[in-house]
């Protein structure tokens, strides 16, 4: 069953108070600035909410704006009775921290890893959700095309198999490095990032072998796709790599509603630009 409750909340303007939900057992960090309509960050892999600390001082001047750190991601202690990492328990922890905020609907917006959860809580708990703006989900259950099929297998082994490797001689910081220099699409990419955004991912580096072995995410079909009742715009890169790009245009073929191309932008668009990636939140929280 779904639960959850707050403590340690502070009132809705201050940007950094220190802010915690039970959600089903899992104490669960989360931050909020601003008033008005709520809009929800759900990150990636190797993150947490910390990582929408630019993009909530910027919605957050027009609208509620909140992030919130996964189970398993962040700095908290992990509990042997927790639910094994995985997209359907991000969803129902998702749905119940939805239900704790007792602030109605929410818009949503999600980046890669959380992409699937979204659109998991979406299928499931419609109710709960205005609208949600998808950057590049990560799970290729709907792609049927033999030819991007192809594309897709060919670039995951390509940028995951290192990472694979890493991960299987205990190395989860190494590991860390080649997901991030991978999803930038450059050696080096990790290393050349500010400190602060290092520091974070860093912090989940512990994350990556439970991200890679587990359990099969729901397996979302294209008609489950064309049947939901929530406004999705799915977005993603223009220089994306198959691995992104590849999923993203098959689930925005799926789904009714808008599409966007980042023009310029690859997988790391929204910490590489945060201006520009809320202006596109924002666009579309205005047209709704």
């Amino acid at each position: 069953m779904e639960s959850a409750s707050l403590s340690e909340h502070g009132g809705s303007d201050g940007a950094d108070a220190p802010r915690s939900m039970d959600v089903n057992g899992a104490r669960l960090a989360y931050a909020e600035q601003g008033q008005g309509a709520p809009v929800v960050f759900l990150h990636g892999a190797a993150s947490d909410h910390r990582m929408w600390d630019r993009h909530r001082a910027i919605v957050g001047q027009r609208y509620r704006a909140i992030a919130y750190s996964q189970r398993y991601f962040g700095t908290g202690a992990w509990d042997t009775s927790w639910p094994p990492f995985g997209v359907q328990t991000h969803a129902d922890d998702l749905a119940a921290f939805l239900r704790g905020l007792d602030a109605g609907p929410v818009h949503l917006v999600a980046w890669s890893y959380a992409g699937h959860v979204a659109l998991t809580a979406a299928l499931s708990h419609p109710e709960l959700l205005r609208s949600a703006f998808i950057y590049e989900p990560g799970v290729p259950s709907y792609v049927t095309d033999p030819a991007e099929l192809r594309a897709l297998g060919d670039d995951l082994n390509a940028m995951f198999g290192p990472v694979f490797g890493a991960v299987q001689r205990g190395d989860s910081r190494e590991a860390l490095r080649l997901l991030l220099d991978g999803s930038g699409q450059r050696q080096g990419y990790f290393d050349a990032q500010p400190a602060e955004r290092q520091a974070v991912n860093l912090d989940n580096a512990r994350t990556m072998p439970l991200l890679l072995s587990q359990p099969q995410p729901p397996a979302i079909t294209r008609e489950q796709l064309a049947s939901l009742k929530v406004p999705v715009t799915v977005a993603h890169g223009e220089l994306s790599r198959p691995a992104f790009s590849v999923v993203s245009r098959a689930a925005a073929r799926c789904i009714p509603g808008q599409h966007l191309v980042a023009r310029g932008a690859t997988h790391m668009w929204p910490e590489e630009d945060a201006p520009a990636f809320c202006a596109a939140v924002m666009d579309l929280l205005r047209d709704r």
